[in-house]
């Protein structure tokens, strides 16, 4: 069993577990999904599907999230 934070694929959880402050996990357990990613500085989402086809795919694409949103302090 899973325990309540913690992702069922390890990719996966390795990339929730070392975010930035600017990104938050938002667990919703509904259906497919798993949680969200959400982006405090410009109010982007990206879902955390349960159960992916490739977890290792899905991880570099939740990867490719946080690149996309590491804002400086600017905006």
């Amino acid at each position: 069993m899973v325990s309540a934070g913690r992702h069922p694929k390890n990719a996966i959880n390795a990339v929730i577990g070392d975010l930035p402050d600017n990104i938050e996990v938002v667990p919703i357990h509904k259906g497919h999904r798993w949680g969200v990613l959400g982006c405090a500085t410009c109010d982007a989402t990206e879902a955390i599907w349960s159960t992916p086809r490739s977890a290792d795919n899905h991880a570099r694409g939740l990867l490719r999230f946080v690149a996309r949103h590491l804002h400086d302090e600017e905006g």
